[in-house]
């Protein structure tokens, strides 16, 4: 499990997930700056078609409309590098904790039991990442009992086998009692799970 101790230098976990969180926040950002753009151009532009040649009311209508294009765009060019990296940067605070419980789902699929879950400061997710490592510990305690059951079972039967042919019947039933309730605990402790 080196991948949990080993430092993640990428910002790009989940590529699907980030990609799409930042699509969705640029669609956010073109919206606003959609509406923002027309309330600002919009009447401008109506009023140069609507005055005549070269009044007054003209050349304040084209120097408001300089004045804002040369200062709006650059702006909207700045807010939008700034919202792409923040918004790379906050995904980065949930596609972190997804692909270690991501690990930790592959390594249970293989028979492994991993070790609990860290997560980094400014990391979301924290109730899920409580949940999986509350999974892990408990699943940690059952397979060690049913583990423990196992090699107890084993032992008893072990015990019977030496004495199956020349120990005395009483003997012989008393390890086969053995060998039926190291079987009833392994059973009980393997009844915890339950197949859906």
């Amino acid at each position: 499990m080196k991948s949990f101790i080993r430092r993640r230098r990428k910002f790009l976990i989940n590529n699907d997930l980030q990609f799409s969180l930042l699509f969705a926040s640029l669609f956010y950002v073109f919206s606003f700056i959609a509406v923002i753009g027309s309330a600002l151009f919009i009447p401008l532009f109506m009023e140069l078609d609507i005055a005549h040649g070269s009044s007054l009311k003209v050349q304040q209508a084209a120097t408001v409309l300089l004045y804002l294009h040369a200062n709006f765009w650059p702006a909207v060019l700045f807010s939008l590098v700034l919202i792409v990296i923040l918004s790379i940067r906050a995904s980065h605070r949930v596609a972190g904790p997804l692909y270690r419980i991501t690990l930790v789902l592959d390594a249970l699929k293989e028979g492994n039991l991993p070790k609990a879950v860290h997560l980094r400061k400014g990391d979301r997710l924290a109730a899920e990442i409580e949940i999986t490592n509350q999974m892990l510990e408990r699943l940690r305690i059952k397979v060690g009992g049913i583990q423990k059951a196992e090699a107890e079972l084993n032992d008893a039967i072990a015990a019977c086998s030496k004495v199956i042919g020349h120990a005395p019947d009483e003997e012989i039933t008393e390890r086969l009692n053995d060998i039926k309730e190291k079987g009833n605990q392994l059973a009980e402790r393997i009844g915890y799970f339950k197949i859906e």
